[in-house]
């Protein structure tokens, strides 16, 4: 598992440098391409593939509002830049909970998309955060 302020600076510096917080232009940045598909799969929100010799894919359900897809964007950017797995869902499985992907990911995702202010106004630094209230602010903002 990375180091919580390994994964906050990350974010911070891609900010930073790119001068953006879109997760569509940063995967675009990294030549990661990001498909809307149309699933009648209910549970189905996101996910990223990654396989040697193949570009990077980020599918997200077409059936999201405009700022739940960047949501999810930003969350399976996380898991495209973060993680080596071939195959990362936006879902707590037993696998990833052990290793910790999906708290990193969801750590990732808060850091890119808000500031300091929105930090200060929770009372609690994100570094702070266990994947529980993370993913509860993430799931709470895809509705």
């Amino acid at each position: 598992m990375k180091k919580t302020q390994d994964i906050i600076r990350f974010a911070v510096d891609l900010k930073d440098t790119l001068g953006t917080n879109d997760p569509y232009e940063i995967a675009d940045f990294y030549g990661i391409r990001v498909i809307h598909a149309k699933s009648s799969v209910p549970c189905f929100t996101a996910h990223t593939v990654r396989m040697a010799n193949y570009p990077t894919i980020i599918t997200i359900n077409d059936r999201y509002s405009t700022k739940a897809k960047r949501i999810l964007c930003a969350h399976e950017l996380g898991h495209a830049l973060l993680h080596e797995d071939g195959i990362n869902h936006f879902a707590v499985t037993e696998k990833n909970v052990a290793t910790g992907v999906e708290y990193e990911a969801n750590l990732f995702a808060l850091t890119l998309l808000t500031d300091k202010d929105w930090e200060a106004m929770l009372k609690m630094p994100l570094k702070q955060m266990n994947n529980y209230l993370l993913k509860s602010i993430i799931d709470l903002n895809l509705q």
